[in-house]
């Protein structure tokens, strides 16, 4: 199913900068097609009041892809819908552009809102592909880059605005970079001559439309292909007005791209791009990729896609658009990889139902009341509190209500990666209301970073975790 789906996906995505295409080949008056894009449209703007609505619209082995969570099967989506869902009940989706060729709908949008109280905006692309004649979706994918959400998580947000900085620095010609020394300019690297293609390739006249939409194809292949032995040679294949865009950089103009490119490949002379699956349409190549090397000398592996568009009739990109995430190379930075690996454990503890989370499962969500008088259901087990103030600095307080005859009680505090931090209580608590006063600090007394931790309380037959932020 993956490999079909991403033979036909670079079809769909010419919406980038064009119109909407809800008529394109006529479909507009299509019954099947009128109900596919109003499914497709709501599958992404889910919402939390709704998510239980849309699973009748997914096949029952679909296939669902992000940049951290792979999800098998209808029963491991709605496990995944109602997790994000519980995490994040105020995320509101707002679709930009759309279109719908050959049963796949595909669209751009913003997603705002919170993430377990991590208020960020993303940006980002899906791709949904229906099977055969039907109304039912069988395979999702969704790129976006997991740095909007890290950016802002405290002490995450430090690593990934690090790493932006460093990339921009070393590429971006535009940029006030912070660093006295910065990398060299286009001319200082010694690549090979600009070689303008034949006229009748680029710009030329008179060649039939399936001349034009082979040369288009070779073209745009070749500028996803781009490296460092001949990215000057396909300098001429950009519009002077070219427009590029990655999840970091935005490059305008032809002399800014060709100081951008030469920066890249003076970063990372043996990055290699291979192209899985393409498509050319309307004047609009969409490819989706893999590209490995280094940058920076750290070595990476990294899955994409990219969407190329040619100006009308033309064999010149007027625009180039690469869709990848960031973590992919920040993983392999030793100072920033702990960040990474934390993070995606922590955004799949939350909502990926097949990983095996170090943490026990988030199956109570009682906060504990200021009522000294517990509740018949109190009396009768533990009740773990959510800690106040959150977020805190310099110290937090954590409350607790034992049960009648009292009991065995352990209250440890982990990183976002699951390692112990410290323990705060170990020992038998008779019944009661307990709180106890958490000052930042790990078993060594040593104050630790800024960031997400959380709490656990172990007791007899009992077990929860919440979560607190430390900020600076």
């Amino acid at each position: 199913m993956k490999k079909l789906a991403l033979t036909v996906l670079p079809l769909v995505c010419i919406f980038l900068i064009l119109p909407d295409l809800a008529d394109a080949e006529g479909r507009g008056s299509s019954r099947l097609y009128r109900d596919r894009l109003e499914i497709g449209r709501a599958l992404l703007e889910v919402q939390s009041t709704n998510w239980p609505s849309v699973l009748q619209h997914y096949t029952d082995d679909i296939e669902y892809h992000d940049p951290i969570v792979d999800i098998g099967g209808i029963e491991s989506m709605s496990a995944f819908l109602a997790q994000l869902f519980a995490n994040s009940p105020d995320l509101v989706t707002t679709i930009e552009q759309e279109t719908l060729l050959d049963g796949i709908y595909s669209a751009t949008w913003t997603m705002v809102g919170q993430f377990s109280g991590v208020p960020y905006e993303a940006k980002g692309i899906s791709i949904l592909e229906f099977r055969g004649r039907s109304r039912q979706v069988a395979y999702q994918r969704d790129y976006y880059t997991e740095g909007d959400i890290m950016t802002g998580i405290p002490d995450l947000d430090t690593a990934i605005e690090g790493f932006r900085t460093f990339y921009r620095c070393a590429v971006d010609p535009t940029f006030d970079c912070p660093f006295p020394s910065a990398p060299p300019e286009t001319s200082a690297w010694g690549g090979p001559p600009v070689t303008a293609p034949p006229s009748d390739r680029i710009g030329g006249r008179g060649r039939s439309w399936i001349h034009l939409r082979r040369d288009r194809l070779e073209i745009a292949r070749a500028v996803v292909e781009i490296n460092a032995s001949n990215w000057t040679a396909v300098l001429p294949y950009y519009a002077d007005d070219v427009a590029y865009r990655d999840p970091i950089v935005e490059i305008d103009g032809i002399d800014t791209m060709t100081s951008f490119l030469g920066r890249l490949f003076a970063s990372g002379p043996d990055l290699v791009t291979t192209v899985e699956t393409e498509s050319l349409v309307d004047g609009v190549y969409t490819a989706t990729w893999t590209m490995t090397g280094s940058f920076g000398g750290v070595p990476f592996s990294a899955p994409g896609m990219s969407i190329v568009v040619f100006g009308e009739g033309e064999r010149k990109v007027h625009y180039a658009r690469d869709y990848y995430t960031e973590g992919d190379i920040m993983i392999n930075v030793p100072e920033l990889t702990e960040a990474v690996v934390g993070f995606r454990t922590f955004y799949r503890c939350a909502v990926d139902p097949t990983f095996e989370c170090p943490f026990p499962p988030l199956d109570r969500v009682a906060a504990l009341g200021t009522d000294e008088t517990p509740s018949p259901a109190d009396r009768e087990t533990f009740v773990l509190g959510q800690n106040t103030p959150n977020p805190f600095n310099p110290a937090t307080t954590i409350s607790y209500r034992v049960p009648a005859g009292g009991g065995h009680v352990a209250l440890r505090v982990y990183d976002v990666s699951g390692r112990h931090v410290t323990t705060l209580v170990d020992g038998f608590e008779s019944a009661g209301r307990r709180t106890i006063t958490w000052h930042g600090e790990d078993d060594t007394g040593q104050p630790v970073a800024s960031g997400i931790y959380f709490y656990r309380l172990d007791a007899p037959e009992f077990s929860q975790v919440k979560k607190m932020i430390l900020i600076e």
